[in-house]
């Protein structure tokens, strides 16, 4: 009987230096045992200018390596490149005019003394990536100039990297390390040339839609909950709502197809979100469990605002239930409503619109949907607020100057979002240090 081969896996670092610059020791000892613990294959290494074009000499501890540097492109995969841009290392956006520059076939791993990620919109089954590295040099710029000291406050220590499953299937990671050179990668810390337990803050999943969520992610988030033992646990739409979905009011196919797929009623919906949240609260009882206020629980909100309920028999008495407690401001439509299938668990949080949830200075209670006054959410505005936030809504993962966007844990096409597509399912990870990263899931 014939025994399946294991698949073969390569793995890769990459990231960037700049010409006469002093490498981050401790990182750079650091990597060094990251490499050893993790049998990484081979380093690439991103050269940038420095402060001085006339000095262009590369640090002799990153000279004498064996790290390999990078000058064009490099194929890592059959979809996957390493490719120097040839940024001047002070450009804030690394990713700026490059979806019209590099051809379409493949994601890319780009030089940049920032951790960027940008997930770009296309036809094929996942959208393509932009990654940028981070440096393992410290900074070197021309400080005298307004521009050399933004670049200088937003300089980061970080390297991606990669583990590629037969040329095909891969995953990055993006990893950034404290100012002495310290990260976290996973459930391990890697600080002072040495390697303990790591016990991540939180693991903030991508947009959860009980009734769309993936069946694979869901067993993939499962295994990862078990092994990363984080804190918290944080859901975004956790309620999907397509019982009473407004959108799809009085559209007749729409409709049709709703019961169709028997999705109308809001009390059954409900019972099957109740039925998902206690899972999570039992089975990970010394965890809290976070579920931040967002669009989709608003639907229930509307629901009853515009008296769309009033039409709509199947729902009508569960509804009349609900509306005197929802009566009062402070409300939290979905916990009120689902308090009316059973009693909450303890470890089970819900976390009401405006309110905080700050954890090692980062934000975790914003689910990206509001604005500043009133207006529409976008990463744009909340990478403006100068406020370091982890949000999600767009299910399109992006890593930006101030903060990060998770994913979505559903299937990746739905009925509304048809046509290019940037969705991609990806949790994001939130470390004891305070640094952040994405966790991207190719199936």
């Amino acid at each position: 009987m014939k025994t399946k081969s294991k698949p073969s896996v390569k793995k890769f670092l990459i990231t960037s230096i700049q010409y006469n610059a002093t490498p981050n020791r401790n990182f750079l000892r650091n990597i060094q045992l990251f490499l050893k613990e993790n049998k990484v294959d081979d380093v690439y290494v991103f050269v940038m200018r420095g402060r001085y074009i006339e000095e262009e000499t590369i640090h002799p501890e990153i000279a004498t390596s064996d790290f390999k540097f990078v000058n064009g492109s490099l194929k890592l995969s059959s979809n996957l490149r390493i490719y120097d841009t040839k940024i001047l290392p002070q450009q804030i956006n690394p990713f700026t005019g490059m979806n019209k520059k590099l051809p379409r076939n493949y994601s890319y791993i780009l030089p940049s003394p920032k951790i960027r990620y940008e997930s770009i919109a296309g036809n094929s089954k996942y959208p393509r990536a932009f990654i940028s590295t981070g440096s393992l040099t410290q900074p070197n710029y021309k400080v005298h100039t307004a521009h050399g000291r933004k670049a200088e406050s937003q300089h980061q220590y970080g390297f991606v990297y990669v583990e590629i499953q037969d040329n095909k299937v891969f995953k990055a990671h993006q990893i950034e390390a404290t100012k002495k050179g310290d990260f976290c990668y996973l459930g391990k810390k890697y600080h002072t040339g040495n390697i303990t337990k790591e016990i991540p803050e939180a693991l903030i999943l991508g947009d959860w839609h009980t009734g769309d969520t993936d069946v694979a992610i869901r067993r993939e988030t499962l295994r990862m909950i078990d092994k990363l033992q984080p804190k918290r646990i944080v859901f975004h739409d956790f309620f999907n709502g397509h019982s009473i979905n407004h959108h799809t009011k009085g559209l007749l196919l729409e409709e049709l197809r709703t019961i169709q797929a028997k999705r109308i009623g809001l009390e059954d919906e409900l019972k099957a979100v109740f039925k998902e949240m206690l899972f999570f609260a039992n089975k990970y009882s010394d965890k809290e469990i976070i579920i931040v206020r967002s669009n989709h629980d608003d639907f229930l909100d509307k629901y009853i605002q515009e008296k769309l309920f009033m039409s709509d028999y199947l729902n009508f008495l569960f509804i009349v239930q609900l509306i005197g407690k929802m009566v009062d401001r402070s409300a939290i439509p979905l916990r009120e409503a689902l308090s009316l299938i059973g009693k909450i668990p303890k470890n089970v949080k819900f976390l009401q619109v405006d309110e905080s949830l700050r954890i090692q200075g980062v934000e975790l209670a914003n689910h990206g949907h509001l604005g500043a006054n009133g207006s529409r959410g976008t990463p744009a505005q909340f990478n403006n607020m100068n406020l370091k936030a982890i949000t999600a809504h767009t299910h399109s993962p992006k890593l930006m100057e101030n903060g990060m966007v998770v994913g979505t844990s559903t299937r990746l096409r739905l009925d509304y979002n048809r046509g290019a597509s940037s969705w991609l399912n990806a949790h994001g990870i939130l470390y004891s240090n305070g640094k952040y990263g994405l966790l991207p899931m190719i199936k």
